[in-house]
C-alpha cells in the first residue's frame, strides 16, 4: 500500500518537489478563509504558503458552507496537499498554510472561535458571486432564503455575510477591530460589495455594531487572475507519481497567477508583498486591464476560433493569422481605451496574456468561454468601444467579435446546438426567424437594448459590425490570413 502525504513523509519527497520553508509546528492560525476550493487553495493558500517563510503566524482555518469533502480528504494527510504547476517547465509543490478545514453544519462552534480569536486577523473569501447574496441592483437581498434565516437567527448563520457580521458582533463587543475582510472573488469592486452587504446586514440586527463596522473594519478590493482545471484521476495519478506518496486531493494551474491587493487594512497582514503579491491605491485600473486585455481577447479568440474550426485557445493563438490580428486589437484598439499612467505596464501585460494563452499544458475550451456572450461582450468589448468612440479613435477590429458571435449564434441554430446564454431563447428565435438570412439576424441582433443599449442607435457601429459579418461569413482555414489581415 502506497504511503500518503503527511508531516511524516514530507521529508522523505523528492528533491525536485517544492516544500514548505518554514516549520508548521511553530506556527499558528492567523487567517479563517471561507469557500476553501480549488482557486484559493491554487492561489491565495499558495501566496500564504510563501509568505510564512518570512515569519508571522498565518496558518489558514478553512471553513467551508456546506461540502465535507475536502476536510474528509484532507484530515488524514496532516491537511498537506501538491499543487501542480502546468507549463513548459513543471513543477509540483507542497502546501503547508491550512491548520485545519472545518464545515458549517458539523463545526460551528469551532468555526465562531476562530473567527472571533484575537489571533486571527484576517477573513477572507473565495465564495462566488451568488455567495454574496446581492440583488440585481447590488443591495443586500433581503428576500434571499439564506438572509432571511441570518436575520431571524443571527447566532446561526447559514450565509457567509451572516457568519461574518456574527464574528465582527463578537468582536464589537470585545473591541477588536485588528482584522481585515478580503473578498478574493473574480467580481469587480469585491471589496465595496461585500462591504455593503455586511454594513446593511448589520444595520438591521444592530446599528451600533454597523457603524463599528465601518468605522474600523477594512474590505480591501482585489484582482485575482489563474487559471486552475479541475482535479481528474489523470492529477491525482500524476501527482502520486511525482510525490512518490498519494495525495488526495491535489490541485493544478498554470503558471501564471496573479494577486492585486487595495493597500488598505485595518490589521496585520502577511508579507505578502515579498512573494509576488501587488498592493496598490488603484486596483481598478488593474480589473479594467484585466477584463479588457484578457477577458476581450478571450472572447475574440473564442468566437473567431470557432469559425477557424478551433477546438482551444492554445489551437487557435497557435494560428499566425489570428495571433497577428489579436495583436492588432490589442495595440490599436485595447491598450489605448486604458488609464494605467503610472500603475501599470500595459504591453507587458497584454505580452504576458498571450504568452498564457500559447500554453499547450492548459486545455482552455473556447466553446466554454464563448457561453453567455450577451451577458459577457457588454463588459468585455463594447464598453471597449465606447471608450474609443468618446476619445474619437477607431474602434474597427473590436467590431469584429461582435460579428463572430453573430455568426456563432447562426451555427448553433442551424446545428440545432444549445446556446448556453441567458437571452438564448431570444437569439435562437432570432436566429430561426432569419434563416439563410445573416445580415437580417445581425440587425436584429443589433437592435437588443439590453445587450448594446445606446449602440443601437450607432449607424457607424451597426454598419461595421454587418460588414463583418458578410466578411467572417466566407473565412476558413486557408483564407484567414487574408481575411484577418484585411480587416
Amino acid at each position: 500500500m502506497t504511503a500518503s502525504l503527511n508531516n511524516t513523509t514530507l521529508a522523505t519527497l523528492p528533491a525536485e518537489v517544492k516544500k514548505p520553508d518554514y516549520d508548521r509546528v511553530e506556527r499558528s492560525r492567523g487567517i479563517v478563509h471561507i469557500g476553501p476550493g480549488a482557486f484559493h487553495r491554487a492561489h491565495q493558500a499558495v501566496y500564504t504558503d510563501m509568505a510564512m517563510a518570512y515569519g508571522g503566524n498565518w496558518l489558514i482555518t478553512g471553513v467551508s458552507m456546506r461540502s465535507a469533502t475536502l476536510k474528509q480528504k484532507l484530515a488524514g494527510q496532516d491537511n498537506l496537499y501538491s499543487l501542480v504547476v502546468l507549463d513548459n517547465e513543471p513543477y509540483v509543490q507542497v502546501i503547508g498554510a491550512f491548520d485545519s478545514v472545518l464545515v458549517l453544519n458539523e463545526d460551528r462552534e469551532a468555526i465562531m472561535a476562530a473567527l472571533t480569536d484575537a489571533n486571527t486577523h484576517i477573513i477572507s473569501l473565495t465564495i462566488t458571486e451568488k455567495g454574496y447574496c446581492l440583488a440585481s441592483n447590488g443591495e443586500l437581498d433581503t428576500s434571499h432564503a439564506d438572509i432571511m434565516h441570518d436575520l431571524s437567527n443571527p447566532d446561526e448563520p447559514v450565509s457567509a455575510v451572516g457568519l461574518i457580521v456574527s464574528a465582527l458582533k463578537h468582536r464589537f463587543e470585545q473591541q477588536q477591530a485588528d482584522i481585515t475582510v478580503i473578498s478574493c472573488d473574480n467580481l469587480a469592486d469585491n471589496g465595496k460589495k461585500l462591504a455593503k452587504a455586511v454594513l446593511q446586514f448589520a444595520e438591521k440586527i444592530q446599528p451600533e455594531l454597523a457603524q463599528w463596522i465601518e468605522k474600523n473594519i477594512a474590505f480591501p478590493c482585489t484582482m485575482v487572475d489563474s487559471i486552475t482545471p479541475a482535479t481528474d484521476e489523470a492529477l491525482i495519478s500524476l501527482a502520486a507519481d511525482k510525490l512518490g506518496v498519494e495525495d488526495a486531493w491535489p490541485i493544478q494551474r498554470e503558471g501564471f497567477t496573479q494577486w492585486v491587493v487595495e493597500d488598505k487594512f485595518s490589521g496585520p497582514r502577511p508579507a505578502w508583498e515579498k512573494v509576488g503579491v501587488t498592493f496598490t491605491d488603484d486596483v481598478a485600473a488593474f480589473e479594467n486591464a484585466k477584463l479588457r486585455i484578457l477577458n476581450g481577447t478571450h472572447s475574440t479568440l473564442a468566437y473567431t476560433g470557432i469559425l477557424l474550426g478551433k477546438e482551444t485557445v492554445y489551437e487557435a493563438i497557435s494560428d499566425t493569422a489570428l495571433e497577428a490580428f489579436i495583436r492588432r486589437l490589442l495595440s490599436d484598439e485595447i491598450i489605448p481605451s486604458i488609464n494605467a499612467e503610472g500603475v501599470m505596464d500595459l504591453p507587458a501585460y497584454a505580452e504576458d496574456i498571450l504568452n498564457r494563452y500559447k500554453n499547450r499544458h492548459i486545455r482552455h475550451l473556447l466553446a466554454q468561454i464563448a457561453w453567455d456572450g450577451s451577458q459577457k461582450l457588454p463588459f468585455r468589448v463594447l464598453n471597449t468601444v465606447r471608450d474609443n468612440l468618446k476619445l474619437g479613435q477607431q474602434a474597427k477590429l473590436l467590431c469584429v467579435p461582435i460579428a463572430a458571435w453573430i455568426l456563432f449564434i447562426a451555427k448553433r441554430a442551424s446545428d440545432q446546438e444549445e446556446l448556453v446564454d441567458p437571452l438564448a431563447e431570444t437569439l435562437i428565435g432570432l436566429a430561426n426567424q432569419h434563416q439563410g438570412d445573416l445580415a437580417a439576424l445581425g440587425a436584429a441582433v443589433l437592435n437588443l437594448p439590453q445587450v448594446f443599449a445606446e449602440l443601437t442607435a450607432n449607424t457607424w457601429f451597426k454598419d461595421t459590425v454587418l460588414e463583418y459579418v458578410k466578411v467572417l461569413s466566407s473565412i476558413n482555414g486557408s483564407n484567414a490570413a487574408d481575411v484577418l489581415g484585411a480587416l
